[in-house]
């Protein structure tokens, strides 16, 4: 079934996932199936609902329906982020994804604190909840359906690299397992005189706020400037590494605009002794052929080192042992050396991993000053101490 509908609403070009076109018919494929199948289940469930007057029924028939809504707002989401750029967004408007599901995320929290309302209401005041096999029947179609609807979801969830629709998918599988225990309240309630109805809802609606809370932090991520993935990181690090004339790369940033549309910068390291107009060249070549090989618009920018020089290279490894000794995590760049007569200047960054305090930065300063004064006294540590951006 899942083949039959991208064949058919997608189009012949269904593996071109990169292009924005594409992609966004994808993205309303899968809109317009959450829409058509949440609509269908809450009316079953609405209506197993007012025959058995169970309150979690009806809060999971209203889930669905808030999910029926979250389609739409996907199919929007999609939308906006197809848009090409324009003067007021040159980087294109992919981040409307993100947004989507946020909204998504807010819509389910809601439903579930209403919910958990009315199932706190009905624990204090117990009604009787009436039961027969017909609309127990029905709840488990309904649950087929949902785990259809996930396994759709992640099917293009991945194929497309969506967030939105992955989210999709975990809460098609997080209803199937709330209509689960709904069933097992609706069986149980025969057996006890216990509110197992408006316990069963308390936990469906705690449930679906949960849901909600955890799809609300998936989207937050790159909305606040996450990381940049690891896994493009290192591509990126390992086609200008394998560039001859580059020796080394640093501060390399990844700012990502919506998926499969990033921006790097980086810093390439070459030797000072290049000809300036054939470095550039070089680095236009590189800048090329990282967004062939990654999809990634890169800007480079190019940082002269001395190489060769055996002073300053001994120099070098003298300090790089010193912050190994304080810190084995510590890496260093952009080494230069500046000799006066009555003192020598090392100037260099260093790369502190997250979660170092301030009062351990200036340790580490000290602990740096203290180490290279003991090699030479003439030495004057100028450090610059920053984190890394992507890993």
């Amino acid at each position: 079934m899942t083949r039959f509908l991208i064949a058919h609403f997608v189009g012949a070009a269904y593996e071109q996932v990169q292009d924005a076109k594409i992609r966004e018919r994808y993205g309303v494929l899968s809109g317009a199936v959450g829409i058509v199948c949440n609509l269908l289940l809450f009316a079953a469930k609405i209506m197993i609902g007012l025959m058995t007057g169970a309150i979690s029924v009806a809060a999971d028939a209203f889930n669905n329906l808030s999910d029926g809504l979250s389609s739409v707002i996907s199919i929007v989401g999609f939308k906006l982020s197809g848009r090409a750029p324009d003067a007021e967004h040159p980087f294109g408007y992919g981040r409307t994804e993100y947004i989507a599901g946020l909204v998504v995320s807010l819509l389910i929290c809601l439903v579930g604190i209403r919910f958990l309302e009315s199932s706190i209401q009905r624990i204090l005041h117990p009604t009787a909840v009436s039961f027969n096999w017909i609309p127990a029947a029905v709840l488990l179609l309904t649950m087929a359906v949902k785990l259809w609807l996930g396994a759709f979801n992640r099917c293009i969830g991945r194929r497309i690299e969506s967030p939105t629709l992955l989210a999709a998918m975990q809460d098609s599988l997080n209803d199937v397992v709330t209509t689960g225990v709904v069933l097992i309240g609706m069986i149980a309630g025969r057996f006890t005189t216990l509110p197992v109805d408006g316990i069963i809802g308390v936990l469906v609606a705690l449930f679906i706020i949960w849901s909600g809370v955890r799809i609300a932090r998936d989207t937050l991520d790159p909305l606040i400037g996450q990381a940049g993935d690891p896994q493009i990181a290192h591509a990126i690090a390992h086609t200008v590494l394998q560039t001859n004339g580059v020796l080394g790369i640093h501060d390399l940033i990844i700012h990502n605009y919506g998926v499969g549309k990033s921006l790097a910068s980086l810093h390439a390291e070459v030797p000072d002794t290049a000809d300036l107009v054939a470095v550039h060249e070089l680095i236009d070549e590189v800048e090329r052929k990282v967004w062939e090989d990654t999809g990634v618009y890169t800007v480079i920018h190019m940082d002269p080192v001395r190489v060769g020089d055996p002073r300053i290279d001994a120099i070098r490894d003298m300090t790089m042992e010193v912050l190994n000794k304080i810190d084995p995590a510590l890496t260093m760049h952009d080494f230069r050396v500046v000799e006066g007569e009555r003192k020598i200047s090392l100037i260099f960054d260093v790369v502190v991993p997250f979660g170092y305090t301030e009062a351990q930065k200036e340790e580490i300063r000290a602990h740096i000053m203290t180490g290279l004064r003991a090699q030479d006294k003439r030495y004057q540590p100028i450090v610059t101490l920053e984190h890394t951006m992507t890993m």
